[in-house]
């Protein structure tokens, strides 16, 4: 009813596509569109909107098989539910824009309207402009396609016009925007090809002949859009095809002519046959397709198929005597009313209805084509016999069975329908007259014969008529006189065997009724086998289960389960649900239950999966503590413990999943347990093939003591990270949103006063979360320091497992000497001393002042740190290396932990303070110390490596200096923003500064260029945290700051001439820039590059246009340098810089 209130008014209930629809709909509860009302797909949008956006509740969707509508419940924070659909709610409509005839200078060809825009755009602006018009960037599919392009548009051949042909996923891979094939190119000689190394990923068409070359996807040009036709084209030129008669259209092995003049059914009838050929018959859903859109866009309301009833009626046949196998049925039909049949068009195009066959419509007419190979008649095979207790004829290939159950055991439609198809068949389909009293005998010979009994026949759908659950075709109906759109959604078909007729009614589909099912002859009925252990337990998957008749206690049944090292069965799944139900016997009362575990499960396993009866739980007398699944449908509810009932164990088949925790010592953690924060911990991520998903984690976490490990402050995310340092996966920890969506919490219940997530992260759609650490020591590795991400708990990880430690132990202080970690020895010196001192105390240990290599060692030397509560030096220092920060042991820096605001000018010596972080001082200051000895020996400095720059043209020149090249751009100004994109285009990123010598040869080369722009754009900015970093992820171990105060609204930084001082500026303001990239190396702006940077050019255009401040800017649209990044990390790997 909802749904046919909002088709009244032109629109559809309302689909939800994405979460940005899902926020405006939060109040009350209402129907939407979402259904699974065809029985033989999954859920779906009415209106054919994708299912692509879910916001299902907890628990949903529910797996009775009758709740086939989805409501949004306020209740349940505006989440969907899936609801029996007879119940009444308010609703919501949604109308669709709708796509216009052809007009305005719209030109029609086929089943599609084209249109030359001349306003010039890039791609990207091209594409959205079409878009805005309800089409596309054309794709151009045939010769023919393109000779109607160039000839009937009113192209012109001076004209360069964008088209929808792009390489942007796959580079020189070219694909059409509207996602068709590419059937057909015509491309100009030499063309596709790219140019200067600048990636020309799209496609224009131009010159006189209309032939295609690929640009860069910034040029600004004209432009074609095309868009679907909206209704049949008048006037197209008959085409002849091969195998039929002028005027006919071919489709496999016929030959269609749709009829010019209308006339009655017999007269339509007489006609195709004086044609040679018959009134269409329809064998399968792919010619059903083909007719549909064959007639569907023309204007005649009906065409006549061969299809009626008046030879016998209500028994449909094919005037050519055909066989009846498929039937595509509009709502309602067929009816009682005897008729011919006609095929619809417009919005209910291919159904079909039965009408007075005196009325006068055009028609559609079939004949084999010429040269068509005839199928051979199928043989006639021996006909296989029936199981036991399941009758049939000699007219069905299928044998059916009545079901007669006592009153509190009757099944709904959707219950009859699983129970047929879980024994290998379905409810019975009747097809011919002749099948009514076989069917009257079967339930006469059962105790039931006056009662009512569900057949397959439904019409769920309100758009469609009446279909078999088999699949088979209404081919033959015997409805009775009772009305089947009384409004009571009675949908599903029954009959009552008190009619010696056989007369069928409409019921709802909830009732619960008798059933009769099918099978095919000559099959088994199906019944699932499971293993089964010598001493009487059913494995099933990874479990071991015991099915138990006696019937005792809840307290009995637990006792008797682990006496056998089990318990209580845990149901975590709806498949899981299935396979206890399915093993049990049909023939078990409703009143024989099935013991499940109570509702926070015994074991310690989370309760994440429910299923509910209906009305339950419901805590009667508030005494109702213990949880039965009923044997008949698999469904919970809740009843008294003490009540007696059969019940069933579990016990996993591995001892590694053992039910009892593991013991712990008189003090501290168990054996390989490490101990931390009065917490034990244990990491399992050394093999990968011993991974699991987060809920299988943390139920080994429980059978172990403990759970999934929380992370109160960052002493412990430390701890962890840096055991993590040999670790060949990734690790789950504990934090999760399953109950609130977006309330971040542990599972353990801890305080969540501490959180460090990846940036991006969490995710909105996305519920479980990981430990973010890296296996590899690449550049985002270094800069990760464990941080989190949201990942989805079917993905298999390591995990860290926690639990208390059985006494609080005290802090102590560590041993004096050297303490090993990854392949060095380290030892905080607990004297205060000035730097020098400090360095001349670690070499009389034949050490020296701790480098920190990565993020692992960081956090190691900070947890040894905070034991002694004093920052510590370490062996960075500015005044020993010439003006920059590096490693007194020779170790070149690869990781950095500056604090905001570091490294300061005139400060050289580094500490590592208590916070965390790397912080400049006086060298005269006095600290403790680290030293280390490593196990390896420093590299020497690398010779300049060799490579050649590109070659200068026109356009642009490359400098070498060392190891790379630069490009100085003096000649127009550009935003920081645009001039970052303008070197990515080159293959390069703004330019990092890494040497006084690297700045005293840029500083030459700027000062002539210094009277055009005054300054240049460098690769330095300050991220959200108050950091600087270098755009091409070069360690900032070099400054060359001008002395002058700054505002801090200036986060970007250029170099100005003559001084080669650095300054900071406003990223809005538009100066000159220097790229570089590493010699030898081609062009690194890949697709996936390119393709985004084309969108981001507009997103700098209009924030220069607003003026606001540029940190707004990088709030906002951080994928720039995000992108920017990637493709220099890309660019990068195969180049070997040190």
């Amino acid at each position: 009813q909802a749904r046919r209130s909002c088709q009244q008014q032109n629109a559809e209930l309302l689909s939800i596509t994405d979460i940005h629809e899902q926020t405006y709909l939060k109040d009350s509860a209402l129907w939407i569109g979402l259904n699974r009302l065809d029985l033989t797909s999954g859920w779906e949008w009415t209106g054919g909107s994708p299912f692509q956006y879910l916001n299902w509740a907890p628990g949903s969707p529910s797996p009775e098989s009758g709740k086939l509508c989805a409501v949004l419940n306020p209740e349940t924070k505006a989440k969907w539910q899936n609801w029996e659909c007879d119940q009444k709610l308010g609703y919501i409509c949604k109308k669709r824009n709708f796509t216009l005839v052809p007009s305005d200078g719209w030109v029609p060809y086929v089943d599609h309207c084209y249109k030359i825009f001349r306003d010039s755009k890039g791609w990207e602006g091209a594409l959205t402009s079409c878009q805005k018009e309800g089409s596309h960037l054309a794709s151009i599919q045939s010769l023919e396609e393109h000779s109607f392009v160039v000839s009937e548009l009113g192209y012109k051949p001076t004209d360069k016009l964008w088209i929808g042909l792009n390489d942007h996923k796959v580079q020189m891979y070219f694909e059409w925007s509207d996602g068709t094939p590419v059937t057909y190119t015509k491309w100009h000689l030499g063309e596709p090809s790219t140019t200067n190394n600048r990636p020309e990923d799209c496609v224009l068409i131009k010159g006189q002949n209309g032939y295609w070359a690929d640009h860069i996807c910034e040029k600004k040009t004209g432009y074609i859009c095309k868009r679907k036709a909206t209704s049949q084209i008048a006037g197209e030129k008959e085409i002849t095809e091969a195998g039929c008669k002028k005027g006919w259209r071919r489709y496999g092995n016929y030959c269609y002519f749709i009829g010019h003049v209308p006339a009655i059914f017999s007269e339509a009838n007489t006609t195709c046959e004086g044609e040679e050929g018959y009134l269409a018959t329809v064998e399968s859903r792919y010619e059903q397709a083909y007719l549909t859109s064959l007639v569907g866009l023309r204007p005649e309301k009906y065409f006549w198929l061969g299809l009626s009833d008046m030879q016998d009626q209500g028994t449909f046949s094919w005037a050519n005597g055909e066989a009846v196998s498929f039937t595509h049925w509009d709502a309602g039909m067929p009816g009682n009313k005897p008729g011919c049949v006609a095929m619809r068009t417009g919005t209910a195009a291919g159904l079909w209805d039965v009408l007075d066959c005196e009325i006068k419509q055009k028609y559609i007419c079939k004949q084999w084509a010429k040269g068509a190979t005839v199928p051979p008649i199928p043989t006639t095979a021996l006909v296989p016999t029936c199981p036991e207790g399941w009758v049939s004829n000699r007219h069905r290939s299928s044998c059916f069975k009545c079901f007669c159950r006592s009153k509190i055991r009757k099944k709904s439609w959707f219950e009859a329908l699983d129970f047929c198809r879980q024994i290998g068949g379905d409810l019975v389909a009747i097809n011919t007259k002749e099948e009514i009293p076989l069917v009257n005998q079967a339930m006469s010979d059962t105790r039931c014969m006056f009662e009512t009994f569900w057949l397959g026949i439904f019409s769920l759908n309100p758009d469609e008529g009446f279909s078999w659950s088999d699949g088979s075709p209404v081919r033959y109906t015997n409805w009775d006189d009772s009305p089947r759109n009384s409004g009571q959604r009675k949908f599903c078909g029954s009959l009552n065997g008190a009619r010696l007729s056989g007369l069928w009614s409409l019921s709802v589909c909830q009732e619960q009724h008798n059933w009769v099912c099918q099978i095919k002859q000559g099959y088994l009925i199906y019944l699932p086998e499971y293993k089964t252990t010598a001493d009487g337990w059913v494995i099933y998957k990874d479990k071991l289960y015991y099915f138990s008749d006696e019937q005792v206690s809840m307290e009995k049944a637990q006792e008797i389960c682990r006496k056998n090292s089990a318990d209580l069965a845990v149901v975590n799944s709806n498949s899981e649900r299935r396979f206890l139900k399915r093993v049990l016997k049909e023939t078990v009362l409703i009143n024989n239950y099935l013991y499940i575990s109570s509702l926070s499960w015994m074991d310690g396993t989370p309760v994440t999966y429910v299923a509910w009866a209906p009305n339950e739980p419901n805590f009667a007398n508030n005494e109702e503590n213990c949880v039965v699944m009923l044997s008949e449908h698999g469904l919970w509810n809740d009843v008294n413990c003490g009540s007696a009932n059969k019940f069933v164990c579990e016990k996993h088949n591995s001892s590694v999943h053992s039910t009892f925790a593991s013991p712990l010592p008189p003090r501290g953690c168990p054996e390989s347990w490490m101990f931390f924060n009065n917490k034990c911990f244990k990491v399992f991520a050394s093999n990968v093939t011993r991974n699991l998903t987060w809920h299988s984690a943390r139920d080994v976490c429980f059978k172990l003591g403990g759970n999934l490990a929380s992370i109160p402050n960052e002493e412990v995310q430390a701890f962890l990270f840096y055991h993590l340092k040999y670790a060949t996966t990734n690790v789950w920890i504990g934090m999760n949103d399953i109950n609130q969506e977006s309330t971040f919490l542990w599972t353990d219940g801890s305080t969540v006063s501490y959180t460090n997530w990846v940036h991006g992260a969490p995710e909105k759609k996305q519920s479980y979360f990981d430990f973010y650490e890296y296996e590899t020591l690449t550049d985002d590795a270094l800069e990760s320091d464990g941080k989190w991400r949201d990942d989805s708990c079917d993905n298999k990880r390591g995990y860290v497992c926690q639990m208390n430690s059985r006494e609080l132990l005290p802090s102590t202080n560590p041993a004096s000497g050297f303490t090993h970690y990854g392949g060095s020895s380290y030892s905080i010196i607990s004297s205060e001393m000035q730097w020098k001192e400090a360095r001349k105390n670690c070499q009389d240990k034949s050490a020296e002042l701790a480098s920190i290599a990565d993020a692992y060692i960081h956090s190691f030397l900070w947890i040894q740190m905070l034991t002694y509560g004093k920052p510590v030096w370490i062996g960075l220092n500015g005044n020993l290396t010439g003006g920059y920060y590096k490693w007194t042991n020779n170790w070149k820096t690869r990781y950095t932990k500056w604090a905001a605001g570091e490294p300061k000018e005139n400060s050289a010596c580094v500490y590592l303070d208590l916070d965390g972080t790397w912080k400049t001082a006086s060298c005269n200051e006095s600290y403790f110390s680290v030293c280390m000895i490593s196990d390896e020996i420093a590299p020497t400095d690398p010779a300049e490596l060799p490579g050649d720059c590109p070659e200068a043209d026109e356009l642009q020149a490359w400098t070498p200096y060392h190891d790379h090249c630069y490009y100085f751009e003096a000649s127009a100004g550009r935003t920081w923003a645009l001039a970052s994109l303008e070197c990515a285009h080159l293959g390069a990123t703004l330019v990092s500064v890494e040497s006084m010598d690297e700045s005293h040869f840029l500083t030459h080369k700027i000062q002539p260029l210094g009277n055009k722009v005054g300054g240049f754009w460098i690769g330095l900015y300050q991220n959200v945290e108050g950091q600087w970093l270098w755009l091409d992820n070069a360690v900032l171990d070099f400054v060359n700051w001008e002395e002058k105060e700054f505002s801090v609204e200036r986060q970007c930084v250029e170099i100005t001439a003559p001084s080669g001082y650095w300054d900071k500026s406003y990223c809005y303001s538009e100066k000159g820039f220097i790229c570089k990239k590493p010699k030898g190396k081609s062009s690194v702006c890949q697709s996936l590059v390119t393709g985004q940077i084309c969108s981001l050019v507009t997103l700098t255009s209009l924030h220069h246009r607003s003026g606001s401040n540029f940190w707004q800017f990088f709030i906002s649209h951080a994928r720039l340098i995000s992108v920017l990044k990637s493709a220099h990390i890309h660019s990068s790997k195969s180049v070997n810089p040190y």
